[in-house]
């Protein structure tokens, strides 16, 4: 199987199943039979693990690495050197101090965030804009990219765990900041984001201190808003 047939969702499957981590073998970059599906599997890669740390997860816990299928030895040698580096680690949940219900959230988060619509257009052009560019022909390098991505995988988990913190309740800002080990202020602003997508909306107000009833899904948002939502009009397509 080709590996950019390889779903980040079955690597958050994996995980959630208890796999301490998960190694993906890929063809030589530039040999791949279907042209390009070993630079998406690393795409994929590359942000699955950005979501990994963001959620408190070790994202060494996932490695893709490279080779073709007349490289038997080397399969074995850098198979053997992730089972070693794994079991160096320990235990998924244990070495990242998150008790078993707090790793199945963030689990859930990353797996919802990494499944989103947004995330999965942005990850899928990643290639695109750094070969060919945008609309405007303009190629952004790996540092614009990764700086996209970091706001992109921020703003998405940090919905995704306000959703799954407040799937049976009313929330705060203040509540949510504090499990959230954030600010009230960042709280605040992506609730209003959210509300914007009709995923969020003030319920009742309480001794002064608005109370939120949140969803996980909302307006659907426009290619060309799902544009400008990313990276502002210069990505904007046709």
């Amino acid at each position: 199987m080709c590996s950019g047939r390889v779903d980040p969702s079955i690597v958050m499957n994996a995980f959630a199943h208890g796999a301490d981590g998960v190694f993906i073998g890929a063809c030589l970059l530039g040999e791949c039979h279907y042209t390009d599906g070993n630079y998406h599997a690393q795409t994929r890669v590359f942000v699955t693990k950005k979501i990994l740390s963001f959620c408190g997860i070790r994202p060494d816990r996932l490695e893709i690495r490279f080779m073709s299928s007349a490289e038997g030895p080397k399969f074995v040698k850098f198979a053997s050197e992730f089972m070693e580096s794994v079991k160096n680690v320990g235990r998924l949940g244990v070495a990242e101090g998150l008790a078993p219900e707090e790793l199945a959230l963030k689990l859930e988060v990353a797996r919802n965030a990494l499944e989103g619509k947004k995330l999965r257009w942005v990850t899928g052009k990643k290639v695109e804009f750094a070969t060919q560019g945008n609309l405007y022909g303009e190629v952004f390098t790996e540092h614009e990219l990764g700086r996209m991505f970091d706001e992109i995988v921020m703003d998405e988990c940090t919905i995704q765990e306000i959703v799954l913190r407040g799937k049976e309740k009313l929330v705060s800002a203040e509540e949510l900041a504090a499990a959230l080990k954030t600010s009230p202020h960042r709280i605040v602003r992506q609730l209003a984001d959210m509300h914007r997508m009709g995923m969020a909306e003030i319920e009742k107000v309480e001794t002064r201190t608005p109370l939120w009833r949140v969803r996980a899904e909302g307006r659907p948002l426009s290619a060309t808003l799902l544009c400008e939502e990313i990276a502002g009009p210069g990505l904007t397509r046709d």
